[in-house]
């Protein structure tokens, strides 16, 4: 009869020992979900601040290269390329005299 009665306690001590091994494995599943949650902020932060920073790169250049095309569009003008010989290489007409004044 004595062992009847130690078996349910044998019994209650596992019970209680696999229900502590499972509320560790829980414990630690969440320690590590929450650890990885914390890492992946980090870089989810980085990677939009690298997206903010190419967007406004981008921004830029798409300016630049509207101004580029005008500018393009503008050299098939004869007018137009006659004024830049004549302010950057100094080119004058026939008859014409430059006079450089010193700033």
């Amino acid at each position: 009869m004595k062992e009847a009665t130690s078996s349910p306690t044998i019994n209650r001590k596992g019970q209680k020992r696999r229900m502590r091994f499972f509320f560790f494995f829980i414990l630690c599943f969440f320690v590590w979900t929450g650890y990885t949650l914390y890492l992946q902020s980090g870089v989810l932060s980085q990677k939009e601040a690298e997206l903010e920073a190419l967007k406004q790169e981008s921004a830029v250049l798409l300016q630049q290269q509207e101004e580029l095309t005008y500018e393009a569009s503008r050299l098939n003008d004869k007018e137009y390329l006659a004024e830049l010989a004549r302010k950057r290489i100094y080119y004058t007409k026939p008859g014409e005299s430059i006079y450089v004044i010193p700033e």
